[in-house]
């Protein structure tokens, strides 16, 4: 009877401490599986934040060397449309250029083959002066604005039935009417050069660049400073692609100009870019450096002009 008593006492109790024991080990269940969950949510934070700092990692290193490739490549970069240029921290106030074209018609042969289907030398439209857009980014990229003479010559030979020798003579009044209007810090008139490729071509470091010249007219008083100004350039271009430049030829006597409107002007340079046998990729890199060496020989000559100041 006393068994049974105890089997009886025993099996009320459980009844009554089971549902306590059940709740005990589904509360300590649910917490071992909350904290569980709050570990697995720290853990994954810390794979993003991982994640997000190796992001981080990833594109700081791409975006160096993208600036270095932007740095070391000498491709064409459109400048903005701002009229002054921020190179790192300073400002750089725009030096302006005149650029004409006395001889407007000269052709390149591969320019005009691709466009016209011709072997010219000369053409009214498809000519150097189709490099107008290129040059004047380049000027700005370099921080210099470059305006362009109003003043179509050989058509203005060809209406007038003037010579081709009467060039120089015909451009004169518009150009010394547009130096007396504005300020230049440089003008420039620019020609294709009659040279073969062989010539006129320079491959460096796997590039091709056209070459240039530069002439000098000795039948006025002060050449002396025109020539000395063009051998300037010519050895700052060297010094950024060497033998790019083939240098300064002067001119005097019979068969030539002699004078080449210089002595309008102690800046002005005569540049012949090129040969007729020079594609446009080659007239565009050799532009490029132009604009350089332009800037650089203008940059050194205001920091001359405001020392003896």
């Amino acid at each position: 009877m006393r068994n049974k008593i105890s089997v009886l006492f025993g099996f009320i109790l459980l009844l009554f401490i089971s549902p306590i024991i059940a709740t005990h080990f589904t509360s300590k269940f649910q917490l071992e599986k909350a904290e569980q969950e709050l570990l697995n949510e720290q853990e994954q934070d810390l794979i993003n934040e991982q994640e997000q700092e190796l992001i981080i990692e990833q594109a700081e290193s791409t975006k160096t060397n993208v600036i270095k490739k932007s740095e070391s490549d000498k491709k064409l970069v459109y400048a903005s449309n701002d009229n002054n240029l921020v190179v790192g921290n300073d400002q750089i106030e725009p030096k302006k250029a005149l650029i004409l074209f006395t001889h407007s018609y000269e052709a390149f042969i591969p320019i005009l083959k691709s466009k016209k289907g011709l072997t010219d030398v000369y053409h009214s439209n498809s000519n150097i002066t189709a490099f107008k857009d290129v040059i004047k980014d380049y000027f700005k990229l370099n921080s210099i604005n470059a305006e362009f003479l109003p003043f179509d010559t050989m058509g203005e030979l060809k209406k007038t039935n003037r010579t081709f020798s009467e060039a120089y003579s015909v451009v004169r009044p518009s150009l010394e009417a547009q130096i007396k209007k504005y300020d230049y810090d440089i003008i420039i008139d620019l020609h294709r050069d009659s040279a073969s490729r062989e010539i006129s071509t320079l491959n460096y470091e796997n590039e091709t660049y056209g070459k240039l010249y530069f002439v000098v007219g000795e039948e006025h008083p002060n050449y002396s400073i025109n020539k000395a100004y063009a051998q300037n350039i010519s050895s700052q271009l060297n010094e950024l692609v060497p033998g790019i430049s083939r240098g300064v030829i002067s001119k005097k006597g019979d068969l030539v100009d002699g004078i080449y409107n210089q002595d309008l002007s102690e800046n002005m340079v005569l540049i012949e870019l090129g040969g007729i046998e020079n594609t446009e990729e080659e007239i565009n890199r050799t532009i490029s450096v132009l604009s350089n060496a332009i800037s650089i020989v203008l940059k050194e000559s205001s920091q001359n002009i405001t020392k003896e100041a």
